[in-house]
C-alpha cells in the first residue's frame, strides 16, 4: 500500500487552535503577522489550515494512483503523481460538462452527450447524404448502413449492395433502387452505381452493358468513357444465365449479353412421307401442312435451327403450316417479376 508522509497537523479534538469566527476576524489572516507577538493559537489555525489541505492531496494521491508520496521537496514529482491520480478512473458524479468535439472527430477526447446524440446512430436521409466521412451512417429509406468510398467515378456514401440485382413481386421501385431496364443514368446523380458496375475504359467500345455514352437517347452509337451516362442492364422478360467466366459449358460469352432462344428438332432418317427438291429448296409434306427448309435463307424469330444429333444447320429457315411454333420452343415454368438493380 502506498504511503503519504504528507501528514496533518493540529486535527485532534480540541486542539490549541482558533474558533473559524475567531480566525476569519484575526485582523493579521490577511496581511500576516508583522511586529509583535502572535499567539500558539493562531499560528497553530494557520499552519493547521495549509496540512489539511496538503494532507488530504497527499492521500488521495496515494490511493488514486498508487504511488508513495514523500515528504522530500520534489514538487515536480509530486504534480506527475497527482496527475496520474486525476487520471486513474475517477468516478465522476453530478453532471460534469466537457468540450462537444466535431462531428467527425475520431480522437479520444471526451465524448458528450451532444457529440453522441448527433453521430450514433448517424440516421440520414438518402436525400440528403453527408459530403464528407463522419463515419458509417444509417439511411433511413433504406434501413442500411453505408460507408464511405472513393473511386475515380464516385467518391461519397454508398450501399454495400450497389449493383446488386434483385426481384420484386410489385410494381413499384423500392428505395434505393431502380429499374433494370437498360436506360442510360447520370453517372453525376449515381456515381456510386456507376462506379460499381462500370466496365472500364478498355471494354467501354464493346460492352453490352455498364458503359458510359454521351447520350441517353442513343447509346449503343455515343459510347465514350467520359459520357455522362452509364448504361443499366435490360433484365425485362429475360431468363438469367451464369456467366461461363472459363467453364466451357457456353464459351466465348461476353458477361452481361444476350443469347438467342433455341430451338430442338428431332432427327428424321427413312421418312415415310412423300418430299420434293427444287431449286435448292426441300418441301416436306404432313398431315397439318407442309414445313419448308431452303439453303440460305435467315432463320426466323431469333431461334437456332440444330438437328436431333446436335449439328448446326447455319441459315435455313422454317415455315410451320397448322402448327404453333410454340410447340417446339424450349421455355420452363417461369414467374414474372419485377427486376431492379441497387444504386
Amino acid at each position: 500500500m502506498a504511503i503519504n508522509q504528507i501528514l496533518p497537523f493540529g486535527t485532534v479534538p480540541g486542539a490549541n487552535v482558533l474558533a473559524p469566527a475567531d480566525y476569519q476576524a484575526l485582523a493579521a489572516r490577511l496581511g500576516g503577522f508583522s511586529a509583535g507577538t502572535a499567539k500558539s493559537k493562531e499560528l497553530n489555525t494557520v499552519w493547521r489550515q495549509a496540512a489539511f489541505v496538503a494532507a488530504m492531496i497527499g492521500q488521495y494521491i496515494a490511493d488514486k494512483a498508487g504511488q508513495d508520496v514523500l515528504d522530500d521537496g520534489d514538487l515536480a514529482a509530486l504534480q506527475a503523481k497527482f496527475v496520474a491520480a486525476l487520471a486513474a478512473s475517477p468516478a465522476l458524479t453530478g453532471t460534469p460538462t466537457a468540450p462537444t468535439p466535431a462531428a467527425a472527430d475520431k480522437s479520444t477526447r471526451i465524448a458528450t452527450t451532444a457529440f453522441v446524440s448527433g453521430n450514433f446512430p448517424r440516421v440520414y436521409s438518402i436525400n440528403a447524404l453527408p459530403t464528407q466521412d463522419v463515419g458509417p451512417i444509417i439511411v433511413a429509406e433504406c434501413s442500411e448502413v453505408w460507408i464511405w468510398g472513393s473511386s475515380a467515378i464516385h467518391t461519397g456514401y454508398r450501399s454495400p449492395l450497389c449493383g446488386q440485382i434483385a426481384y420484386f413481386p410489385f410494381s413499384k421501385v423500392p428505395y434505393g433502387w431502380m429499374r433494370a431496364n437498360g436506360a442510360a443514368a447520370s453517372v453525376s446523380a449515381y456515381g456510386a452505381l456507376a462506379s460499381a458496375i462500370y466496365c472500364g475504359d478498355a471494354l467501354n467500345a464493346t460492352a453490352p452493358v455498364g458503359y458510359r455514352c454521351t447520350n441517353a437517347a442513343d447509346p449503343m452509337n455515343t459510347r465514350s468513357t467520359t459520357g455522362a451516362y452509364i448504361v443499366l442492364p435490360d433484365l425485362r422478360g429475360e431468363f438469367v444465365r451464369g456467366w461461363d467466366d472459363g467453364r466451357g459449358a457456353d464459351a466465348g460469352r461476353q458477361l452481361g449479353s444476350s443469347q438467342r432462344a433455341s430451338r430442338v428438332i428431332g432427327a428424321v432418317s427413312n421418312p415415310s412421307f412423300p418430299y420434293l427438291s427444287q431449286n435448292g429448296e426441300w418441301r416436306f409434306s404432313t398431315d397439318n401442312g407442309s414445313v419448308s427448309f431452303k439453303v440460305g435463307d435467315a432463320y426466323t424469330e431469333g431461334y437456332d435451327i440444330t438437328s436431333g444429333s446436335g449439328s448446326f444447320l447455319a441459315g435455313w429457315s422454317y415455315t410451320t403450316l397448322g402448327t404453333s411454333a410454340a410447340l417446339a420452343s424450349v421455355r420452363p415454368r417461369n414467374l414474372a417479376l419485377f427486376a431492379c438493380i441497387k444504386y
